[in-house]
């Protein structure tokens, strides 16, 4: 899998352009006709499809034994990546939520926790199920204030292991480039995280497809 950089080598009338599609793609009613009406097997999913490509190249590298969600929405994501553990053969998804959904597709492979995804019990829980993983894969898609989601970092990234990855969804909102009114979100809580976290960086290999909702997104632990 790649790791070099692709943004990087766009001029600034290309990167222009890259940048106005991601904001067409994402704000046409806020993505109701986009990616708020993506669906995997029948399930709303809420991703860009650009991105459940990468995962899939990830899960196939990685292989890993556990996969941890936070915010199930309405279950596609989680559905999504127990399919590609299916083809696989290996591989289990446990998705967290503060609600608690009858809808949810069931899949042998998909397991609930409901509970905010920084509570100390929820933390505990994922953190016993990952004890036994050789390799674990984190998925930060919950509530996207900045603090909320550098609290799951903090929570989380021990889990992974050295050469895996962390994925810290919509870092392209508060102006990078879309919904500039948002705040300080997803995309400052990982240039916090990093300035702690001297072991990890972001996989510029990632940016390769030129759209994706997690740019700057994806961390990969170096030792």
């Amino acid at each position: 899998m790649p790791r070099d950089g692709y943004l990087s080598d766009l001029s600034g009338e290309q990167h222009a352009l890259v940048d106005g599609f991601h904001e067409l793609y994402y704000n046409s009613r806020y993505g109701n006709r986009t990616w708020g009406n993506t669906q995997w097997l029948g399930v709303r999913t809420l991703k860009c499809p650009l991105d459940l490509w990468l995962y899939q190249e990830i899960l196939y590298e990685r292989r890993p034994d556990l996969i941890v969600e936070t915010g199930t929405a309405y279950g596609g994501s989680a559905l999504y990546l127990a399919s590609i553990c299916d083809l696989i053969g290996s591989g289990a998804v446990v998705s967290i939520d503060i609600e608690s959904r009858q809808e949810w597709p069931r899949h042998p492979r998909i397991a609930y926790v409901q509970g905010s995804s920084t509570a100390g019990p929820v933390v505990a829980e994922i953190t016993r199920r990952a004890a036994a993983c050789r390799e674990v894969l984190v998925i930060l898609d919950s509530d996207h204030r900045r603090d909320h989601v550098l609290a799951e970092l903090r929570a989380y990234a021990p889990l992974v292991r050295a050469g895996g990855y962390l994925i810290v969804e919509d870092t392209i909102v508060n102006g990078h480039p879309v919904r500039a009114d948002f705040g300080p979100g997803p995309y400052e809580a990982v240039e916090q995280f990093l300035r702690e976290q001297p072991t990890w960086s972001v996989d510029r290999g990632m940016e390769k497809l030129l759209l994706s909702f997690n740019r700057n997104g994806y961390l990969r632990r170096n030792q």
